[in-house]
């Protein structure tokens, strides 16, 4: 069935090969894979490390961001007070722009858009050693805005007996205490 190969035709003529020489060429391609195991795992570390946090002077800010213009921020309170004591700002309408003076100056200050985030919203922001103490008084602003921003006031003391002047004053305070 199968033919039959012969393998040598004369057992003499059969002569051992010279030993390969490839001490030279194993020991360059185990330094190559040494070195290329090595450059891998340093990417690997690299690529894996979160990325790098912008320093203050990098980070995107708003008009409003610089230390200076805390005084800007603060005429921006003082104008709502002003408006809702000549009577051209109702009760209701200066607690609103108080919050939002509030949530802008913060948004600005952190570089996070914070104009639109719920008291639940502000309790779940990632919190750092460098964001905690101005996003907990952000959160202790709003919490003390939502009463007069929100209640009825016939039905809620909290909503009586907040005046615009005091929720302003609570403003101020966010604003003068931020650090960032």
């Amino acid at each position: 069935m199968f033919p039959i190969i012969p393998l040598a035709t004369d057992p003499g003529d059969l002569r051992p090969v010279e030993s390969l020489a490839l001490t030279t060429p194993l020991v360059v391609a185990i330094i190559a894979c040494l070195l290329l195991a090595v450059g891998l795992i340093a990417l690997i570390i690299m690529l894996s490390r979160p990325a790098r946090k912008p320093r203050n002077s990098d980070r995107a800010r708003g008009a409003h961001s610089n230390a200076s213009s805390k005084a800007e921020w603060r005429a921006r309170i003082d104008d709502v007070v002003a408006r809702h004591e000549s009577g051209a700002l109702p009760r209701h309408e200066a607690f609103v722009e108080l919050s939002v003076i509030a949530r802008d100056f913060a948004g600005a200050a952190s570089g996070k858009e914070l104009s639109s985030s719920t008291l639940t919203d502000l309790a779940y922001l990632n919190r750092t050693p460098a964001n905690r103490q101005g996003l907990d008084a952000l959160k202790q602003t709003i919490g003390a805005l939502y009463p007069p921003e929100f209640a009825d006031d016939a039905r809620n003391r909290i909503a009586q007996t907040t005046s615009v002047q005091q929720a302003a004053e609570w403003v101020a305070n966010l604003v003068e205490r931020w650090r960032s």
